[in-house]
């Protein structure tokens, strides 16, 4: 049982849009002999519990643990402190981010699978940090689709170095392929890319004097590019504008774009793109907007972010494209919550959302009338710890199996890592560290979803 001995006051102030990372490497310590081994070909009954990726926030560590009996596997010695850490597209690759200098790095956790025709053949090898970097002007946000790994580089005014977006796979990655597909956007922007399929959807700046947007560095359009011999061209902008548009997401039939307005629907029919607006509800309160939008290709429906620049105040709202409605989500905080992270479960039958007091707050999908509404179901205290105690410059962070119904969330405070039962809402700990935790992200073979 854990017993809660927090504070009600907010000890950091949380920006959500963050995005800052870590260099590359120098030398790699080996903390337990690992075992390199291929699974037989024919026998896929026992799927690898999977590996976590942890940071460390004191040095500049990334190290490596075996989630099927929680033990160190590789400590890799970095060239800086990592402040931002993904997981590719494939999950096999951990992605390290350094936006002031400009570089993306990536940690093969050691497992995947390969279609070998008539059967799926999986890989059991020891992780390595790689010699492979994405460079680019301010790497900001990352969105992966469909086994692709959108890289969005902001540019920079300064300089005159515009915006830009690089699309690589796991396969693009394990080949280091030198000149992966790419565009390039004539302005620097804080903008955001959609992979989907042989089509990509970006963000699109026009002048100052054309743009809706309130900030006009932000964008207010969308770009439809299609992929022809290795090369992204346009075919259309569409024409419904998106002021101060910031997140997006996609499931199986919508694209989705966050507005100061509303957000942005995009549907998709045989390679033709339309679009439609739904504003934002009285229930949004003044001074929000929606700039955060999560998707699953096992949800109908969407989970968007309303909030300040300052994150000052929050509100979630459920997003039925179908419908063309949005309904506010009584998510139930406790005082002085601010988010910190968030995300769908692996089959999408829970929404999970972290705050910066030490809870999870537990959403489900509920029928009401035939009309699936996300409702407060849960909350869990993930600390025993005084979060006035939180280390400068960190908080808890929050990481999802893939492949069965856990969630991990690492506890700078108490220097471990906790793992969460989805199915039971158990919380046991799972990892106890000897370091400070930064951030967390799991890789390893994923499971395929039920529809």
């Amino acid at each position: 049982m854990f017993i809660s001995k927090k504070c009600n006051w907010l000890l950091l102030a949380i920006c959500g849009f963050a995005f800052t990372g870590c260099g590359g490497a120098s030398t790699t310590i080996n903390e337990k002999t690992p075992i390199i081994s291929e699974e037989d070909e024919h026998d896929h009954e026992h799927q690898d519990g999977g590996r976590l990726v942890i940071t460390n926030a004191t040095g500049t560590e990334a190290l490596i643990y075996n989630l099927e009996d929680n033990s160190l596997i590789n400590a890799f010695e970095l060239a800086s402190v990592p402040s931002a850490l993904y997981a590719s597209a494939g999950y096999r690759y951990g992605i390290l981010v350094d936006r002031v200098g400009n570089t993306v790095n990536f940690l093969d956790g050691g497992l995947w699978q390969e279609d070998h025709v008539d059967h799926l053949h999986d890989y059991n090898e020891a992780p390595a940090l790689l010699n492979y970097t994405l460079t680019g002007s301010r790497p900001t946000h990352f969105v992966t689709h469909e086994n692709q790994l959108a890289v969005f580089y902001d540019g920079d005014a300064t300089s005159s170095t515009p915006a830009s977006v690089t699309i690589v796979t796991d396969a693009d990655i394990a080949a280091s392929v030198s000149a992966p597909r790419s565009i390039d956007f004539g302005v620097n922007m804080h903008g955001v890319a959609e992979p989907r399929a042989d089509y990509l959807l970006a963000s699109w700046r026009r002048s100052d004097a054309e743009t809706t947007s309130a900030n006009p560095i932000l964008p207010d359009q969308v770009a439809v590019y299609h992929l022809h011999d290795g090369q992204y061209e346009q075919e259309t902008i569409l024409d419904i504008a998106c002021p101060d548009l910031h997140g997006a997401a996609q499931n199986e039939s919508y694209i989705v774009f966050g507005c100061s307005d509303g957000v942005l629907l995009v549907s998709e029919q045989e390679g033709a793109f339309t679009a439609q607006k739904i504003l934002n509800t009285d229930a949004v309160l003044d001074g929000l907007r929606i700039g955060s939008i999560y998707g699953h290709e096992n949800s109908d429906q969407f989970i968007a972010l309303a909030s300040a620049h300052s994150g000052a105040s929050m509100q979630w709202f459920s997003i039925n494209p179908a419908l063309a409605q949005m309904d506010l989500i009584d998510w139930q905080p406790v005082e002085s919550a601010k988010v910190v992270s968030r995300g769908f479960s692996f089959e999408a039958e829970q929404f999970l959302i972290l705050d910066n007091q030490g809870y999870v707050t537990v959403l489900e999908p509920s029928q009401t009338d035939g009309v699936t509404q996300w409702v407060f179901a849960e909350r869990l205290d993930i600390t025993e710890q005084d979060i006035a105690s939180m280390p400068e410059g960190t908080n808890f962070s929050l990481t999802f199996s893939q492949n069965d119904h856990f969630a991990y969330v690492a506890d700078p405070i108490a220097q471990q890592v906790v793992s969460i039962d989805l199915n039971l809402l158990d919380i046991n700990t799972a990892i106890e560290l000897d370091y400070v935790p930064k951030s967390i992200t799991w890789l390893g073979i994923a499971g395929a979803h039920e529809h």
